[in-house]
């Protein structure tokens, strides 16, 4: 009698163990999904592969950390309005013309922080900036956003007004093949205003909301277009129109080709968030051809 009570109450703390053991995993498996779930709200949806710029406009995006990355922009200066057609074949359509020619460098520092320069051949203009992401859009945020500030320096000879500094937040969001995106944005000093030889600027202090989108049509391979709302404060006598730019944007590996047409040559914050450039009024009419180029260098780059 007395072993078998015992061999009842070994059983019955078998079974207690065994519940406790049940119940125990089953509360880690809980714990583990919801863990995964939290992770997977926080988790970046992929952009689409636009790199850091969209043709002008910078992009949330920004390499990965340790990235160097080397860029080529090139605006022909002759619009293909200009002339009849005989005088459009003689100059290649506007391929013979001068250019406004940019070059520039950029690192990631850390994975969410990027510092670059650009330097145009239009004033001598030499832009350093930093770009911060403060989120990417995931299921727990509806849109990525960044952050970027920075100088421009305009080292031509005789101008006043040589710098500017300027502030961006730039909001984007994907919608599965498409990627939208909008770049506030607040300058000094910014446009041209010509005075003899010597020109100064336009705005003491300019604000404008250029905006964005790109359409993947194929993998690699999207639509870009970008536009730039007439800024209101211009002066009466300068009837100027709003900037826009169309191209198609082909990533390559580390690279990104970018064949575009624009009524503005301007590549720079202080050159685009006005209506005008180098001294001279936007016409919407305008048909300039151009292209940028941008190679990635270092470990983790694509």
């Amino acid at each position: 009698m007395i072993e078998e009570c015992r061999m009842v109450n070994a059983e019955c703390r078998i079974r207690r163990r065994l519940r406790f053991c049940i119940l125990h995993s089953a509360f880690c498996i809980l714990l583990i999904a919801r863990v995964a779930h939290s992770q997977d709200r926080y988790t970046p949806v992929p952009p689409l592969p636009l790199g850091d710029t969209l043709l002008s406009l910078p992009t949330s995006h920004i390499p990965s950390e340790g990235t160097w990355e080397v860029k080529f922009t090139h605006r022909f200066n002759q619009s293909l309005d200009q002339g009849n057609f005989s005088d459009r074949v003689h100059s290649l359509f506007g391929l013979d013309s001068n250019a406004d020619v940019a070059i520039g460098m950029s690192y990631v520092f850390r994975p969410d922080l990027q510092i670059s320069v650009l330097r145009s051949n239009a004033l001598d203009d030499i832009e350093t900036a930093a770009k911060f992401v403060v989120f990417q859009q995931a299921a727990a945020f509806p849109a990525s956003l960044a952050i970027r500030g920075g100088v421009d320096w305009r080292t031509e000879a005789n101008l006043t007004d040589r710098t500017s500094l300027f502030a961006q937040a730039i909001i984007s969001r994907k919608f599965g093949r498409a990627e939208v995106f909008a770049v506030p944005t607040y300058v000094t000093n910014a446009g041209r205003a010509v005075a003899g030889n010597t020109s100064g600027a336009l705005f003491q202090h300019a604000v404008n909301v250029p905006v964005g989108i790109a359409v993947m049509v194929m993998p690699a391979l999207s639509i870009v277009g970008e536009f730039v709302a007439k800024n209101r404060d211009l002066p009466d006598t300068i009837h100027a129109d709003y900037g826009w730019a169309v191209g198609l944007k082909r990533a390559i590996g580390g690279h990104y080709f970018e064949i575009l047409i624009t009524n503005n040559n301007a590549t720079h914050v202080d050159q685009y968030v006005t209506s005008t450039y180098m001294g001279s009024r936007l016409r919407r009419s305008d048909l300039h051809l151009g292209f940028n180029i941008e190679r990635r260098f270092g470990k983790h780059a694509p």
